[in-house]
């Protein structure tokens, strides 16, 4: 496991959150890393926009996930 992913799975226990939804967040955010294929801190706020936009409009996802990814 890296130190970022260790990190963030940290920070998800401090906030009290279930391990299941550790778990989805986490790979939230791994989708979002493959997307784009660039270190998530280098992503503008206009790209990320843009992949929220193809999350509802191209992949349909639910309103559920696309509130996860967001």
């Amino acid at each position: 496991m890296t130190a970022l992913r260790r990190r963030m799975l940290e920070d998800l226990q401090l906030r009290g959150l279930a391990p299941k939804t550790q778990q989805c967040d986490v790979a939230a955010v791994q989708q979002l890393a493959r997307y784009d294929g660039r270190a998530l801190d280098q992503l503008s706020e206009a790209e990320l926009r843009q992949y929220f936009l193809f999350l509802l409009n191209e992949k349909n996802v639910a309103e559920s996930t696309f509130r996860l990814h967001l």
